[in-house]
């Protein structure tokens, strides 16, 4: 059985920072899946694959929506949803037809939708890649809100470093900005954690 208490609790110090050249999303999530169980470890493959545009497309999305996990489900259920609404913006933009590069969908209400609307409407690209990565970020942690030391949280970890290691790419201070806004939500979890502990002794 995985130790996911353990893991949750040394996510900071499996993270590099940016004292060298920049955050290395690789040998951070290297360091978690050492410590997963071979089931885990096929979970973190199928999330890595919706990261990788050589496969993402409707066969992934088909496997997301089909996983027993529920972080994979809805994560990339809204990130369907939100390529679609950006496939069909630039569709509109070009004055192109985009319907071949959407992702069959089942109707159902989209609450980030008006959002994604007002952020599509920004001119500026570079303020609108991070409003996109600002919503997927609290994406992530609204699904795993009740999850603190399980699979579904560490998902949303390595959801978010994902962003941290795209900014650290294209940007170095808007990278730090989201590696230090990373430490500091899982500390705050490590600090309810201990809570939880003291009070566990004191019963």
């Amino acid at each position: 059985m995985d130790n996911y208490v353990y893991i949750v609790a040394s996510l900071p110090e499996l993270t590099a920072g940016f004292e060298n050249s920049s955050f290395d999303y690789a040998a951070t999530k290297e360091s978690i899946m050492e410590l997963l169980s071979e089931k885990d470890q096929k979970l973190v493959e199928l999330f890595e694959e919706g990261f990788n545009e050589e496969t993402l497309g409707a066969e992934f999305y088909k496997k997301a929506a089909e996983s027993k996990n529920r972080f994979i489900r809805e994560y990339f259920d809204f990130d369907a949803r939100l390529r679609n609404m950006k496939v069909a913006y630039l569709a509109k933009r070009l004055d192109k037809q985009g319907s071949q590069y959407l992702v069959d969908m089942p109707e159902a209400d989209f609450e980030e939708e008006s959002q994604i609307k007002d952020i599509l409407d920004n001119a500026d690209f570079v303020l609108r890649e991070q409003k996109m990565d600002e919503l997927k970020w609290e994406k992530a942690s609204d699904i795993a809100r009740m999850d603190y030391f399980n699979m579904n949280a560490i998902l949303a970890f390595l959801a978010k470093a994902k962003t941290v290691q795209r900014w650290a790419e294209l940007d170095r201070s808007k990278g730090e900005e989201m590696f230090r806004k990373l430490v500091k939500e899982i500390r705050g979890t490590n600090a309810n954690l201990d809570l939880s502990l003291k009070s566990d002794k004191n019963l």
